[in-house]
């Protein structure tokens, strides 16, 4: 006969159990997030507080003889979040009300002692009361001026009771449940100076206090130990820099630009460039010295180098000088160079000997052609011989005749054409220098 099991029981009681864990953790979460969200809420309105305190230290600065003027020791000069707006202290976008709907004002009277001197005190109106701990909080939050709240209705209290005063001191009154703020006259002194001084010395949350809102006149004096100097246009008549110059972009000079110790350098390719022609100078690789734009290179003087290659032709408006000195019969280097010996005789490279050029080897082959405008020959070696040179001359009856082309025909031959001004007949006369 089986036994009866009898767990069940235990069962649905840890089940409950566990349910009950959940709920007390979901309630314990909901209640720590909502503490977190009031107290963020807080921070913000502690802010917003803090921003308006400054705004109005801001105001009495700047219009310290007017506010002056418009209090006694037990009325107020009032300042409000609109003519805080008015007069650009805050932007346009600023809240008149915190997230408990209270509005703030400010309370600017003269010191007892010192009838002379300002003091204020900023407290909230309207809205829904805030709870104490709310107005502990915030209160300890704000910084700027002295934060406190209203207790009773009649008295500001300072956080963690650090300062009690009358509201009747400065003239007002507020619900309970609302902030206060005082502002001393160390605090409202302190404002009036920054309207008129330029502080030496960073003033953490007050950088309005290092800042210029008009031009400064040096009187032809020096600002040393300068480190970044930040502006949108410099003007100057002279500029020195000890170490280096750098620019993002184009440098534009109305003169001359001097290097009187290094180089002009660039890079990527750039050079030198004539912007009005064109031309200038530039190396896109390791070899060479380049033309831009293919420009000619002109001079009066001497060019010199350890070789010139032409890839076209080559003339010369005077005479062609061989420096080098050969000796015939002696080796050559490339058939067909040209050189000349001792006494000026024109030597030619043939066979890989130097020969004299005229010695027999030479042979001079002329022809004779004649054609309607365009007269056009070649002249060729005899066999055995090669060409190394030649010409044309171009003849007509009437109008003017010009030398069009001349060029080798291989290796063996020379051959030329010729173009006239006229529709007739031209004639041409072309040689061939043959060794």
């Amino acid at each position: 006969m089986k036994k009866q099991k009898h767990d069940g029981g235990f069962v649905a009681m840890s089940v409950g159990a566990g349910l009950l864990i959940v709920l007390v953790m979901a309630s314990l979460a909901a209640r720590y997030m909502g503490d977190y969200l009031k107290s963020r809420e807080w921070q913000v309105v502690a802010m917003q507080t803090n921003r308006f305190t400054q705004a109005v230290s801001s105001y009495v600065g700047k219009f310290y003889p007017t506010v002056l003027a418009s209090a006694t020791t037990t009325t107020p000069a009032v300042v409000t979040t609109q003519m805080l707006k008015n007069t650009g202290l805050l932007p346009a976008s600023f809240s008149e009300t915190n997230s408990y709907g209270q509005q703030y004002q400010a309370m600017i009277v003269r010191n007892q002692q010192n009838q002379e001197l300002l003091q204020g005190m900023v407290v909230s109106r309207g809205g829904h009361a805030m709870p104490f701990k709310a107005l502990s909080q915030i209160s300890k939050d704000i910084t700027a001026g002295f934060g406190g709240y209203v207790e009773d209705g009649q008295t500001a209290v300072g956080a963690m009771r650090s300062w009690r005063i009358a509201l009747s001191s400065y003239g007002t009154s507020t619900g309970r449940g609302h902030l206060a703020v005082m502002l001393s006259t160390d605090d409202l002194s302190g404002a009036r100076e920054d309207g008129d001084r330029l502080y030496r010395f960073q003033v953490n949350g007050r950088p309005d206090l290092n800042k210029m809102h008009t031009a400064i006149d040096m009187g032809g004096n020096n600002l040393n130990s300068v480190g970044t100097v930040t502006a949108s246009n410099v003007a100057g008549q002279n500029g020195n820099f000890g170490v280096s110059l750098v620019s993002n972009g184009p440098i534009t000079a109305g003169g001359d630009i001097r290097s009187t110790g290094g180089w002009i350098v660039t890079r990527s390719g750039k050079g030198w460039m004539d912007e009005t022609h064109g031309g200038g100078l530039y190396m896109s690789d390791n070899d060479w010295l380049r033309i831009l734009n293919n420009k000619g290179f002109y001079t009066g003087g001497e060019i010199r180098g350890g070789k010139i290659r032409a890839d076209g032709d080559v003339s010369a408006g005077g005479i062609l000088t061989l420096d080098k000195i050969n000796v015939a019969g002696t080796a050559c280097p490339v058939n067909g160079a040209i050189s000349r010996d001792t006494a000026g005789a024109t030597l030619s490279c043939q066979s890989g000997i130097w020969k004299n050029v005229g010695d027999g080897d030479i042979q001079v082959v002329s022809v004779t052609a004649e054609a309607w405008r365009f007269p056009s020959a070649t002249a060729w070696c005899p066999v055995g011989k090669k060409v190394t040179g030649g010409g044309a001359n171009c003849f007509t009856p009437g109008g003017s005749i010009w030398l069009v082309h001349s060029a080798p025909a291989g290796d063996n031959g020379w051959v030329a054409t010729c173009d006239t001004t006229k529709e007739r007949n031209a004639s041409i006369i072309v040689h061939a220098l043959c060794f």
